[in-house]
């Protein structure tokens, strides 16, 4: 997902605010819950129409506010007060950037045929992390064309350990050859 500028600037902010109050898992949370909240499209139809006064949004959205942290409460409240409320769609990511680069992880995906079981993953995660220097959480994909292996995704890197991967490159491989003269 690309992020505005702005949404990213309020991050900044809140993942500061964040670290000082040492909530970052707490706060990120919420941020994730409240881009959830916010990406309904009649919770978005509500708080970025022009026909409702800001103080009735507000209002409405004070039960959700009271069941987060104190330090999001704040920073919900100011949002509506400045008029950004938009940055809310985005928060949830934003903050999640924030906290993996702070923390030295790195979010990636796993592609397979068929599911794989958490075992699978962790051990996947920890070769890939190995490789790269980081600690890798990967969410999984199902590409049934893949025919068999993994193919793993993790930021501009590509790992492919999959029978259609290495068939292709066997075809270049032998396309490319020299002929014997």
């Amino acid at each position: 997902m690309i992020l505005d500028p702005v949404t990213n600037r309020w991050a900044d902010a809140l993942f500061e605010v964040a670290k000082k109050a040492g909530a970052l898992d707490e706060i990120q949370s919420d941020t994730e819950r409240l881009s959830g909240e916010v990406a309904s499209p009649k919770v978005a139809a509500f708080l970025y129409g022009s026909s409702v006064p800001q103080e009735t949004r507000l209002a409405q959205f004070e039960p959700l506010l009271e069941q987060l942290h104190p330090k999001t409460q704040s920073f919900v409240r100011l949002l509506f007060e400045r008029r950004r409320q938009e940055v809310l769609k985005g928060i949830g990511a934003a903050f999640k950037s924030k906290v993996y680069q702070e923390t030295g992880r790195v979010e990636g995906v796993v592609e397979t045929p068929r599911p794989l079981g958490d075992e699978d993953i962790a051990k996947l995660q920890t070769a890939i992390g190995a490789r790269i220097g980081k600690t890798v959480v990967l969410s999984q994909r199902s590409v049934p064309a893949l025919i068999g292996g993994v193919r793993v995704i993790v930021g501009a890197r590509l790992f492919d350990a999959t029978v259609k991967g290495r068939l292709e490159s066997m075809h270049e491989r032998l396309m490319t050859a020299p002929l014997p003269a």
